[in-house]
């Protein structure tokens, strides 16, 4: 409720008398004649507080502005957590039972319940949360549209309860897919004879408070995403108090985002995307690249991006560590499960990508003349010999753990030194991807975003089954098709070259 000056001198609109409407034409009454003196004295007219519904006010505002809107988007949510619900029913409990479904299940419970596990899955935790730190600063929860910001922020209005609604939305959906996550996990260690019942109603447990959590840091990232008084930890648990300390610029920023990452997704330009996203260089500022042979300066031009992108390198770092982990506890160990290495592949794959950067600035600035008088596809070696000797040394190391821990088997390493070439062959195909030359469909533009993953994964999972078979002859034909995926990945660097120049 809140309460303002009402106009001075306003009077309320005269009562209709009976039998006449508010409308009716009448003859002015005559006024009675006094003298001046015996006037009485009117009094000054004094401003008086009238009570206002911030409710009712912001009801009328959201009628006018977007109609039945707010009914539709509850009404799509309510859908899209249904979808959810199914997805995770008919898809993800039997994806989870065949991860920790094996024949040895006292070795792969041992396994799990290892030092070397949980470390993992706490380190995975934290890397998610701080995804979505990341994440916040460009794209936070609370995004209204932008004539919202314009004509009802600027009111004299509580901006917590003006900004409540969008909160809502974010809040909901992250307790809901916590706790379906929590859930479906739980569902299939119990299903897979790897832990009881009561598992169930602690990984839901768990499940909903890492999703109240992710909000509420996903929250606290858009609020420190904008200069401001209060931008400390409290906030976290002082939810009104950060939604005050939204400012309307952030939010216009947050907005124009959310409109950017939307129209590059859908046009198939996701140059558009990172150069909108792109932060100010603030580190390594002072280096400088020192001359050389034009691939040792490519190389040393890579490690200066890194340097100067902290953040790539460690998001990189981790997805890496994360995603070696998992295939080659997946390559060496009898007990795992050969669906392991599909779920390893992919953060596999991403690490390998955020260290790709010069390969994408390169397949954005295809077609021009090379500066330092190289080819395309020396071009493209140079700038994927950084990340591939990072990505070695991470899966050296954890070959190294398997075989301290355990034997390593050669066919073993035969697979990884293939799902390598995969990797490499993959990021790109996704990097010199081109732009669609279809009719532009969401359906149509993810499944053409998906091609290069999805290729990496298939194969690399295939591969995951032939080595725990032990059937080298099928193997050896697969590893034919990675060098061919290799050698498409070449030719299209060299397509999409020349077709530019043309």
């Amino acid at each position: 409720m809140s309460k303002r000056k009402k106009p001075a001198g306003a009077k309320p609109a005269p009562k209709p008398r009976p039998g006449h409407t508010a409308y009716d034409p009448k003859a002015p009454e005559p006024t009675p004649q006094v003298p001046l003196a015996q006037l009485p004295l009117a009094p000054v007219p004094t401003g008086t507080e009238v009570d206002y519904d911030d409710h009712d006010l912001l009801g009328q505002a959201d009628w006018v502005i977007g109609g039945d809107a707010a009914r539709k988007a509850r009404q799509q949510g309510l859908y899209a957590g249904y979808v959810l619900f199914l997805g995770a029913l008919v898809y993800g409990l039997p994806i989870v039972q065949a991860v920790f479904r094996t024949s040895d299940a006292g070795s792969l419970g041992e396994q799990l319940r290892s030092p070397v596990a949980v470390a993992l899955l706490v380190a995975s935790v934290a890397a998610l949360l701080g995804a979505v730190v990341f994440a916040g600063r460009f794209r936070g929860p609370v995004v209204p549209p932008m004539p919202w910001i314009d004509l009802v922020l600027p009111a004299p209005l509580d901006r917590a309860l003006a900004l409540r609604r969008w909160w809502r939305y974010a809040a909901v959906g992250g307790l809901f897919v916590g706790a379906l996550s929590g859930l479906t996990i739980g569902a299939g260690l119990a299903f897979a004879h790897l832990a009881g019942v009561v598992t169930i109603i602690v990984t839901t447990v768990v499940g909903t408070a890492l999703g109240v959590l992710a909000s509420r840091l996903w929250l606290w990232s858009q609020v420190r995403s904008w200069p401001g008084p209060d931008r400390s930890l409290s906030l976290l648990w002082r939810v009104p108090d950060a939604l005050r300390e939204l400012h309307a610029e952030s939010l216009r920023a947050h907005s124009a985002n959310t409109s950017t990452m939307a129209g590059s997704a859908l046009t198939g330009n996701l140059r558009t995307a990172r150069l909108a996203l792109t932060r100010p260089v603030r580190h390594g500022r002072m280096a400088r690249l020192r001359p050389g042979r034009p691939f040792s300066v490519l190389v040393r031009r890579d490690v200066l991006g890194l340097r100067r992108t902290p953040g790539a390198f460690l998001s990189g770092l981790g997805l890496t560590l994360l995603g070696g982990a998992v295939i080659t506890w997946a390559f060496t160990q009898p007990a795992a499960p050969s669906i392991a290495a599909t779920i390893g592949l992919l953060p596999l794959y991403l690490g390998f990508g955020a260290w790709s950067e010069g390969l994408r600035l390169q397949a954005d600035n295809v077609g021009t003349p090379s500066l330092l008088g190289t080819t395309e596809v020396t071009e493209a070696v140079a700038h994927v010999t950084l990340p591939t000797a990072l990505t070695v040394v991470v899966l050296g190391g954890w070959v190294g753990v398997a075989a301290a821990v355990g034997s390593l088997p050669a066919s073993a390493l035969l697979s990884l030194w293939l799902v390598l070439v995969l990797v490499v062959a993959g990021n790109v195909l996704a990097a010199f991807r081109g732009s669609p030359t279809f009719v532009l469909r969401p359906q149509m533009v993810a499944i053409w975003y998906a091609v290069p993953a999805l290729t990496v994964v298939v194969l690399g999972s295939v591969l995951a089954v032939l080595t725990k078979a032990g059937n080298y002859t099928w193997l050896s034909v697969v590893s034919w098709v990675v060098y061919a995926v290799l050698a498409w990945s070449v030719s299209k660097v060299r397509r999409l070259t020349y077709a530019h120049r043309a």
